[in-house]
């Protein structure tokens, strides 16, 4: 007779310097899924200004930005150095963002999820070479193993100072905790979850894709798709063409 290994609860996550207590309490706060020797996506940047909280990927995609604004109006928007430089991307009203969102957060008890990016396998296509110009401070979270997984930081806004609690049987881990207000906090979740539901969202949105755009699109390039899921929060992702052509 043997003994069932007890399920994981918690992802390793890796930090510099080693030992650095987690969750993260400093902004700005960088994070991204992957390994600090391995393959890993993309840097993600999190910082407040007062009351204020932004989301914005550092390394690549720096067209656009997440803002959780004290008012309560968050969105997601072009910036404006990214039309400055790409006119193209204007939308046509001349507007510069793409989605606003009011979540309710008038409940003292239950978290407002504010924001998710989500990372396939196939998104993990840096290497670390290509991250050589990363600061030192960027916190890395375990990947999932299983092909047919996918991690999930899930930025939200908790009536608390105290880390969520990860639901029974989940793996993951709260990886920062910042101030957001009064008696609030901006908390980022770091999970595994299958990917049965994602995916095929996102080849869809592969599919749609013109062949004239898939004809220049070589090996490194990247798709990424934007979202929303059912009760209008938006999410993120991006996978590497030559892992995800075939799917």
């Amino acid at each position: 007779m043997t003994d069932t290994p007890t399920p994981r609860k918690e992802l390793f996550v890796w930090t510099s310097p080693p030992g650095t207590s987690v969750p993260i309490s400093r902004s700005p706060f960088r994070v991204a899924i992957g390994t600090p020797g391995g393959l890993s996506g993309n840097s993600w940047r999190i910082w407040t200004s007062g009351q204020d909280t932004y989301i914005a990927c550092r390394d690549n995609f720096r067209e656009f930005k997440v803002s959780l604004h004290a008012s309560g109006i968050w969105r997601v928007a072009f910036t404006t150095e990214a039309l400055n430089q790409r006119p193209e991307l204007e939308l046509p009203d001349g507007d510069r963002v793409l989605q606003r969102y009011t979540p309710d957060k008038s409940s003292r008890d239950t978290a407002v999820l504010a924001y998710q990016i989500v990372v396939l396998r196939a998104g993990l296509y840096l290497t670390p070479d290509r991250r050589q110009n990363w600061p030192t401070s960027v916190v890395y979270v375990e990947p999932p193993i299983e092909p047919d997984q996918m991690a999930v930081l899930t930025v939200a806004v908790v009536p608390s100072e105290a880390p969520m609690r990860i639901s029974q049987g989940t793996l993951g881990a709260v990886i920062a905790v910042l101030p957001f207000g009064p008696g609030r906090t901006l908390q980022v979740v770091a999970t595994h979850d299958s990917d049965a539901n994602v995916k095929p969202l996102i080849i869809q949105a592969y599919n749609q894709v013109p062949q004239s755009f898939r004809f220049v699109m070589n090996e490194d390039s990247v798709f990424v798709v934007y979202g929303n899921r059912p009760e209008g929060m938006p999410w993120f992702s991006a996978v590497r063409n030559s892992d995800f052509a075939a799917q």
